[in-house]
């Protein structure tokens, strides 16, 4: 396996966990977004699960959790599902760095995790895109 498919599987492990962060903050603070974000909260950990057992696998160590995250302040609903909407785009953006790197299997694990994320941009408000995780 090449260091570039670890560094870029390290990148989107790292983007779950702050999906995961991002998710527990604004099903925290709004109401009306909680069973939503609840239901995000699971698919992520089970990703972010998934994700540490294939960095253990191509020999490296799973990154962890930061402290925090460098996130604004969400002043509303609407703020909130847009720092939901941002990090779903950075994780699309991760997969599609992934999917030229990788072995079939892991392609195939990066075009989930691409259909995912623009899925879940969309529930959470975003226009459908072309080609998501492209900037």
């Amino acid at each position: 396996m090449s260091d570039i498919e670890l560094r870029l599987t390290q990148r989107w492990l790292a983007l779950e966990h702050e999906a995961i962060w991002v998710l527990g903050l604004v099903g925290a603070r709004f109401p009306d977004l909680a069973d939503a974000a609840r239901k995000e909260l699971a698919a992520h950990r089970t990703t972010r699960d998934r994700l540490r057992a294939v960095v253990t696998s191509l020999g490296g160590r799973p990154v962890g959790t930061a402290a925090a995250y460098d996130v604004p302040d969400p002043r509303d609903a609407a703020a909130g599902r847009v720092l939901v909407q941002d990090v779903e785009s950075r994780i699309a953006a991760a997969c599609v760095r992934l999917v030229p790197e990788t072995t079939e299997k892991a392609r195939d694990r990066a075009v989930r995790g691409l259909r995912t994320a623009a899925l879940a941009q969309v529930r959470w408000g975003a226009a459908p895109e072309p080609f998501p995780g492209l900037d």
